[in-house]
Order: structure tokens, then sequence, then C-alpha cells
């Protein structure tokens, strides 16, 4: 065979292996919404089946919280579709990494704010909430979106492979990383972000952080030896805090307690666990049916929040509630698949990690819910009520669509300019 038609073979293998990946990445895609749009629909029927129980006894609106939650929805899939179709398949990457840098920044002033009087809203004796005129949400959970995104620009920058392939002078091939910007001001700025939001104090959020950060610290090639190096300084700061500030992280010493001996105090710090373990046990493989949930009318705290898994296996039954944390698992798997099919750089690294955070969020909610975790206070992607909450789950995902649609179109071009040569 001349050198002319191996050429060409090994174009057409080319496009070959192009045309299979995209249609791979068209198909994660597809699937990705279809579950996320399945979760959604999930849990606004959880939502209005908790939240009108819980809340007819009352003197609120027993509708108030499913419509504002139906709003919110509406406002969070347009914005998915945006993003996904239109706004980021266009953007270059230097665009792309100025949006990044410049939401993170916008996030860590808001976060800041939060802190500052009459911006600032307290709870509980939290500083967790920012009021901006009728507006009200939490700073603290866009960082889920606008961190992770800044972490992956910073060390694997947009338009650049994680992994390089050179050939030596022997002959062979070395495989090393492409180099981004150093991991020590990468890691200063999520100590930062850390300490921010522990010191409202919102420690479910900050450890989701925390671990979604050094995931991708750990995707994006940054040493083991820094990353240990950055977990001990961050022992130091939260010990120094500890002894500075005792009093205000006593409940999360409570909360650990609780969910080791949660019938030491059923009417006390182990009155949550309790009712929640109630509940599901009540449930058995199908539920008591829906709307007919106990322990929403008035004996489950946060029934439409922190335990709406509890309510929904109570009403629906542990084989929906199976089903519920299966679909985040596969949602977890199709990430990891679509990453798998990218090139070892910045889309990759970025879409798994969005959705490891986001099912790891889940997993965490429900393991409060069954007891295997202390009380976080994180709520349940695509079920609790909330708009910060809801908003910044759907703009995950509608990154995780954008990116796999960006390169897609990058493969389309490739497959072009192939059969243009």
């Amino acid at each position: 065979m001349s050198g002319f038609d191996s050429s060409v073979l090994s174009q057409r293998r080319r496009r070959k292996l192009i045309a299979r990946r995209a249609d791979e990445l068209a198909h994660c895609s597809r699937q990705i919404f279809v579950v996320t749009m399945v979760l959604l629909a999930l849990g606004m029927a959880a939502l209005f089946s908790a939240s009108t129980g819980s809340r007819a006894a009352g003197t609120e609106f027993p509708y108030w919280v499913i419509l504002r939650q139906l709003l919110f929805t509406a406002i969070g899939v347009g914005l998915l579709l945006f993003t996904w179709l239109t706004a980021l398949p266009k953007l270059s990457s230097q665009a792309l990494k100025l949006l990044v840098a410049l939401a993170l920044i916008t996030n860590l002033v808001l976060l800041i704010c939060v802190f500052i009087p009459p911006f600032g809203v307290e709870a509980g004796g939290a500083y967790r909430w920012l009021r901006i005129g009728g507006l009200q949400f939490q700073p603290a959970e866009f960082l889920k979106l606008t961190l992770i995104l800044f972490i992956a620009t910073a060390l694997v920058p947009p338009g650049s492979r994680q992994l390089v392939t050179t050939r030596q002078s022997d002959g062979r091939y070395r495989t090393t990383r492409r180099k981004g910007l150093r991991p020590a001001g990468v890691i200063a700025l999520i100590l930062l972000c850390i300490i921010l939001t522990a010191i409202q104090p919102d420690l479910g959020t900050t450890a989701l952080l925390l671990t979604g950060s050094f995931a991708v610290l750990a995707l994006a090639g940054v040493s083991w030896r820094a990353l240990v190096g950055a977990f001990l300084v961050l022992l130091l700061i939260g010990g120094l805090g500890l002894l500075a500030a005792p009093q205000r992280y006593q409940y999360a010493a409570k909360r650990l307690l609780t969910m080791l001996h949660p019938s030491r105090d059923v009417s006390g710090p182990g009155y949550q666990i309790t009712q929640s373990l109630v509940g599901i046990s009540q449930g058995g493989l199908l539920g008591r049916g829906y709307m007919q949930s106990q322990q929403k009318l008035g004996r489950l705290p946060l029934a439409d929040r922190d335990f709406i898994f509890a309510v929904w296996v109570e009403e629906m039954g542990l084989l929906s509630g199976a089903l519920v944390l299966g679909l985040f698992l596969y949602l977890l798997f199709l990430c990891w698949r679509a990453a798998a099919l990218l090139p070892f750089g910045f889309e990759g690294v970025a879409v798994f990690s969005l959705g490891f955070v986001l099912s790891l969020q889940a997993a965490v909610n429900i393991g409060t819910n069954v007891g295997l975790l202390p009380v976080s206070g994180l709520t349940l992607p695509f079920f609790s009520s909330g708009g910060s909450s809801l908003l910044v789950s759907l703009l995950m995902v509608a990154v995780v669509l954008g990116l796999l649609q960006r390169a897609r179109a990058v493969a389309t071009k490739a497959e072009s300019a192939d059969e243009g040569s």
C-alpha cells in the first residue's frame, strides 16, 4: 500500500473516531438533561406535598412555597437552555476565563457583604443570607459553581490540554502535565473562600466546598504533597478559630454526638433525626401514599428543606428513595463518562467536578436523613425549597451541558478540517 493510500485511510479512521466521539457526547448531553428534568419533576412533586402539608396548619398561605419554587424553576430552566445552547458554546476561551474570574470576584464581594448590615441577615446566630431590595439569597451557594470553575480555569486554562506528549531524542514518547497558574495561589484562594464560609458559620457548605475543591486540584494534576500541605494549613486555621470562638462551633460537636447517639435525647438535639428515621421506617417499601405523610404535620422540622427526603420516603417508600439516589448516581456516572470522552483539559476537569459536587451534596443530604451523617444544613438538589439552591443546581447542570456542547463544536470543526484537507 502506498503512503498516499495509508494517509487517506488514517484520515478516514480519524474522521470516524471524531464523529463517534461527537455522537457519544451528544448522547451523554441528552441523558444528563433527561435525568435532570426527571429529578426536577420528582422534586416538585415532593415539595408540593411537604410544603402544603407542613404549612397548612399555620397562618402562611400553604401554596406560597411551591409557587415561589415554580417561579425559580422557570427562571432556572430558562438559564439552563440559554447557557447550554447559546451562551457557553459561543464564548471564546479567553472570554470564558474572564467571565469565570469576574463571577468569583463578585461572589466573594457578596460573601463579605453578609457580615455588613443592613445587607447581611442574621438567622439563628449565623450570617448566611444577603438581602438586596426585596431579594434574599445565600452567596455561599454560588461558590459551588464559581469556585470550582475558577480552579479548573486557573490550573487547566480553557483551550489547552492537560496532558502533553513529546518525543524525546531517543525516540521514546513522554507525557507530562501542562502547567497553568501555580497551585499555591489557587490553594490560597480556596482557603479564603473556606474561611469566609466557615465564620458565618456554615460548616456543611464549608465541608462540601473543601471536598469539591480538593477533587478539582487532584484532577488538575496538583501534587499530593501540595494537597496534604494545604490540608494541614486548613486544620491549623480551623484549630485556631475553634480556640478563639469555641461557642460559635459548639453546635457542630452536638450534631456529631447526636448522630452517634440519636436516642439519648429524642426531645432535644436528637429530635430531628429521630423524627426523620420514624418517618422513613413508617414508609416501608411502598410508602403510605402521596400526600399521606404524618411527620410533615408539625413533627418533622424543615420538612420542605433539609428533611424533604424523609417525607418523600415516608409517602412513596424505600424503593422510591432508592430511585432518587440512583438518579443522582447515574448523573455522576454520565458526567464521568462525558469527561472521559473529552481531551485531558479544562472541559473534562470541570464537567466531572461539577457532577461530583452536585451528587456529593445529594449524598450528604440523604445520609443525614437516614442517620449516617450529622445534620449539615445542606439541601437536596432539585427537591428542597429555596431559590438559591435550585438556581445553583440548574446552573451547574447548564455549565456541564454547555461545555459538552463546546466540545462537540470543536470535534465537528476538526472533522470538517479533515474533510477539506
